[in-house]
């Protein structure tokens, strides 16, 4: 009997129909990076080897990477890995996925200090440590703190930080908000966040990738706004005179974070910072001297 073969080919173009047929974003593109994963190459190699045979493991350990990924897992969670402020992350469906949208908080921190600079950054509801790890890695004689509530993020954000090589300069933390903060008197030079700030009714329109991440990293209460309400009225106590506020916020929320923060008179120069779309991705402040 004639037995079937599957070339790299034949099976990223089988895969991008069956994507296809359950109407995600980017049928191609998760094919190839799944199918990259399970061979151990870049996507360049795919189109390379265009005509090589997959060998029966490989055709194995691909297909229920598939069958995942349709149900809506994303790929990054299927892989474990996810490419950021061009490094390569850790990640799981544990922590909430790295995305571009976040890089504007980042590469404006970046712009607003030299890399000589000894700052100390304090990175709130850090997840995998994206934001902090990507800053030091770029600010070589900074350090900072990472908190979360939640101890699974933190053993990824600990695995990023041993990647990098960045456990002499960073630290991360169980808090709840600045919980663990309340004792230790520190101040920071900079204070950043990317926050949950998902409102409760917008549930029902997100996507099953978006709903297969942590529920706990994506929600922000009835209008999205919990987190920013607690970081407006305590960053002042964590920073030091004129120190620096980047948070990031829903594609909306803008206006609205900046009133919190108006509202408690301890803030100047607030600003917003426009991701790649023109969007209103982050707002900065400085808190009174």
């Amino acid at each position: 009997m004639h037995k079937e073969i599957w070339t790299i080919g034949r099976i990223l173009q089988w895969t991008e129909q069956y994507f296809q047929s359950k109407e995600m974003d980017t049928p191609r593109l998760d094919g190839e990076v799944l199918l990259s994963h399970v061979l151990g190459k870049n996507r360049i190699y795919l189109y390379t080897n265009y005509d090589q045979p997959l060998e029966q493991e490989e055709l194995d350990r691909f297909r229920p990477l598939v069958i995942e990924c349709a149900k809506g897992y994303s790929v990054a969670s299927l892989t474990g890995k996810k490419d950021f402020m061009g490094l390569t992350f850790a990640v799981n469906d544990k922590v909430l996925i790295p995305r571009p949208d976040t890089e504007t908080l980042v590469e404006y921190v970046l712009g607003a200090y030299h890399q000589q600079d000894s700052i100390r950054i304090l990175d709130m509801c850090t997840g995998p440590g994206t934001i902090l790890l990507s800053l030091l890695h770029y600010l070589p004689a900074a350090t900072g703190v990472g908190l979360d509530i939640s101890r699974d993020a933190l053993i990824v954000a600990n695995q990023n930080q041993a990647s990098f090589k960045l456990e002499n300069r960073s630290e991360f933390y169980e808090s709840d908000m600045f919980s663990y903060l309340e004792n230790h008197g520190e101040l920071f030079d900079v204070i950043v966040s990317n926050p949950p700030y998902i409102r409760l009714e917008d549930k029902k329109i997100l996507s099953p990738d978006v709903l297969n991440e942590p529920h706990i990293a994506l929600f922000g209460g009835e209008d999205g706004l919990d987190f920013y309400r607690q970081l407006a009225n305590q960053c002042q106590h964590y920073l030091k005179p004129h120190g620096l506020v980047a948070f990031e916020v829903g594609y909306d929320q803008a206006d609205e974070v900046k009133c919190l923060l108006d509202a408690t008179g301890l803030y100047r120069e607030i600003a917003f910072v426009a991701d790649l779309s023109g969007i209103n991705r982050v707002v900065t402040a400085r808190v009174k001297g």
